[in-house]
């Protein structure tokens, strides 16, 4: 038998034809890629969509636990969240406008509370917030010397206020703040409507302490001490947390000739609240009464440093700085203080007066800047008339003095 030898076949040249498809679709898919670089990107690695860990809710939540500890930047951090995750909800609207009240962000709170008004007008409570944040930022405005800009925001609080009355006639902080925008415009033809708002209130509810406080405001104003001491102190009893009560109870003291009382008064709001700027300045102003000018520029000094945007704690951190024979510094603060107030009125002018006196006082060289001022005065308030003339007087002999 014959074995027929066959020779081995010889092996395939170059690459196979699987790998030249798999070279091909690689060149393909880099030119698609680096054509198509950003959508290839997504294609490839798409990007993660966050998924929220926590609820409007929790947030919410989260924050009156924050706000009940003290932690207030906290709370409203974790308002702000609650209200990205749903912008639907009233009571979270509510609740963040009265703490931006609360903590002095009145334009935020005022801010807030238009977009709280579109999304529940029939909402008592909302409108109620509405009225706060009016009446804070009312306050704001006049520290800042505008009160023409205060009494507008006073009255829309009343507005406000009205329209929670309107919805909800069993609102009592809404008669509260509704008395709040019409006593706080400072005109007495007010003083017997806002009186009988506040009277409202009380008898709804004499467990508010807002209708006990603008009760004795208005009281207090029309010069019944006694009887607004009364609404203070019943106010406190309903809720001795709220500054305003204290502050008011000092001011009623000093009307009432009782500056001992009012510093007392005043101490009880810091204890409540060691960030008012509003008590330290009455502190200070109560001491610059009494004399005690070292006192009172240590607090007026913590009032600015609280707040720089209050121009009648830069008043009276200027005047302790007079007394002190600090000069220099006194003018800083008074052009502070008549800066914020633009212009001289009949109320803010001792400001201006002060200023001038504390150029002179630095120097009659500085009369250039004191004259303006002390004519400016004299235009809005004839109780400084002789002081500026004597003044005007010294300037005109420093002038001749200095002339050659």
């Amino acid at each position: 038998m014959i074995i027929k030898r066959k020779e081995p076949k010889h092996p395939r040249q170059g690459p196979s034809c699987l790998l030249v498809i798999f070279v091909f679709v690689g060149i393909v898919v880099g030119v698609f890629v680096i054509q198509n670089n950003e959508q290839a990107r997504e294609i490839i690695f798409p990007t993660a969509t966050p998924e929220p860990t926590r609820s409007a809710i929790e947030y919410a939540l989260l924050a009156q636990i924050s706000q009940d500890d003290g932690e207030l930047e906290e709370a409203l951090d974790h308002y702000e969240q609650a209200i990205k995750l749903d912008a639907t909800n009233p009571e979270i609207f509510i609740r963040y406008i009265n703490l931006l009240v609360k903590t002095g962000r009145a334009e935020d709170a005022v801010a807030r509370g238009e977009e709280a008004v579109v999304l529940a007008p029939d909402n008592d409570e909302v409108w109620t917030a509405v009225a706060a944040a009016h009446l804070a930022n009312g306050d704001r405005l006049l520290d800042a010397g505008d009160p023409t800009g205060a009494n507008l925001e006073y009255a829309k609080a009343t507005q406000a206020a009205q329209r929670a009355i309107d919805l909800n006639p069993g609102n009592a902080t809404a008669y509260a703040f509704a008395a709040g925008g019409l006593v706080n415009q400072g005109e007495p033809e007010l003083y017997q409507q806002a009186q009988l708002l506040a009277e409202d209130g009380v008898a709804i509810d004499p467990d508010d302490p807002w209708p006990h406080y603008y009760l004795a405001e208005v009281l207090t104003n029309q010069g019944f001490y006694a009887a607004a001491r009364e609404q203070y102190q019943l106010g406190i009893l309903a809720n001795d947390s709220i500054p305003e009560l204290y502050i008011g109870l000092a001011y009623n003291f000093f009307g009432d000739g009782r500056v001992s009382d009012a510093i007392l008064a005043f101490q009880d709001a810091i204890d409540v609240d060691p960030t008012n700027e509003k008590a330290y300045d009455g502190i200070a102003y109560m001491y610059l009464q009494l004399g005690q000018d070292v006192q009172a520029e240590e607090n007026a000094l913590q009032s600015v440093q609280l707040n720089p945007d209050v121009a009648r704690a830069h008043g009276r951190l200027g005047e302790a700085y007079m007394r002190l024979n600090k000069f220099d510094l006194a003018v800083q603060e008074f052009s502070k203080a008549v800066d914020l107030y633009g212009d001289p009125t009949p109320n803010n002018s001792r400001f201006f007066f002060l200023l001038a006196d504390a150029y002179m006082r630095a120097g009659l060289e500085n009369c250039p800047q004191a004259v303006p001022l002390l004519q400016a005065v004299a235009e809005v308030n004839d109780f400084y008339l002789e002081s500026v003339q004597e003044r005007l007087a010294d300037c005109r002999r420093a002038e001749l003095q200095s002339s050659p």
